[in-house]
């Protein structure tokens, strides 16, 4: 009789050496009455250099930002904190996922990115909910995860 394995998202990795950690990265606060930025960072261990996910802009005027080949620890980030590791192929859903959340707040953005990540199984749960809960967010721009992948703003 074989034992069983559990099936959270470390035990499904393959290789330890094509794997990604994701962070939640919490940007310098420039305006002391400003929004504070936040953006999903995606990197292999080791590695000083990341993939950032992120949405920018102003409301009324938004865009996805997926940048790659970026310092991971840049002078503009104040905290960094460890989400939880993919296997590299595995990073492809991470941009898909990140395509289908309607453009917000960058705070709610990342949030709703954990969110749909902890459903496709790529997270342990609980990260949405801490970020989502543990911090002060405002929602004058809030449209959600993109149900049914389609964003209530865009149509798509």
């Amino acid at each position: 009789m074989r034992p069983q394995r559990h099936s959270t998202p470390r035990d499904r990795r393959i290789d330890r050496n094509d794997y990604r950690k994701l962070y939640v990265q919490i940007c310098k606060q420039g305006d002391p009455d400003g929004p504070i930025h936040w953006m999903i960072a995606m990197k292999y261990p080791g590695s000083d250099r990341c993939t950032r996910l992120h949405s920018t802009g102003c409301m009324g005027d938004r865009r996805l930002d997926i940048e790659y080949d970026k310092r991971f620890d840049s002078r503009s980030v104040e905290s960094t904190h460890f989400l939880g590791e993919i296997r590299g192929g595995d990073s492809a859903i991470v941009e898909e996922e990140a395509r289908k959340i309607p453009l917000q707040s960058c705070q709610l953005w990342a949030c709703y990115l954990m969110l749909r990540l902890e459903r496709r199984g790529l997270l342990e749960e609980g990260n949405y909910n801490h970020f989502m809960h543990c911090y002060k967010h405002s929602f004058v721009e809030h449209y959600g995860s993109g149900l049914n992948n389609v964003c209530p703003v865009h149509g798509h």
